[in-house]
């Protein structure tokens, strides 16, 4: 199954503190009082990836099909000003972690 290996590669990254399965969502929490949901379904490709503090989101990326005016469509970023951006995710989770985690630091590094 993806997530669990979503999972371990999270817990191998150095903000990670714990994950938990959520259904098919892997919830990481991270330093600095920082969570970051995983969803995934390999039966439709869909996938969201929010990074969260304090009951609200930050950033986000998600392939649903609505913002049909991104470039990336159906790939796009919800960005911190709610603006919706292109994404340079392709929707492989194993794949995407890595440019996620490194926006994710960036913010926290930003906001600290």
């Amino acid at each position: 199954m993806i997530l669990k290996k979503v999972a371990k590669k999270l817990l191998d990254c150095d903000i990670v503190l714990k994950v938990e399965f959520l259904g098919t969502k892997v919830r990481a929490y991270l330093t600095k009082n920082y969570i970051l949901d995983v969803y995934y379904s390999q039966t439709t490709g869909k996938y969201s990836y929010a990074l969260i503090k304090d009951g609200k989101r930050i950033v986000g990326w998600d392939n649903a099909p609505h913002h049909v005016k991104v470039e990336t469509h159906p790939h796009h970023f919800h960005d911190s000003d709610g603006s919706i951006k292109p994404s340079n995710l392709i929707g492989d989770p194993l794949e995407d972690l890595n440019a996620i985690i490194d926006v994710v630091k960036k913010i926290m590094d930003e906001c600290s």
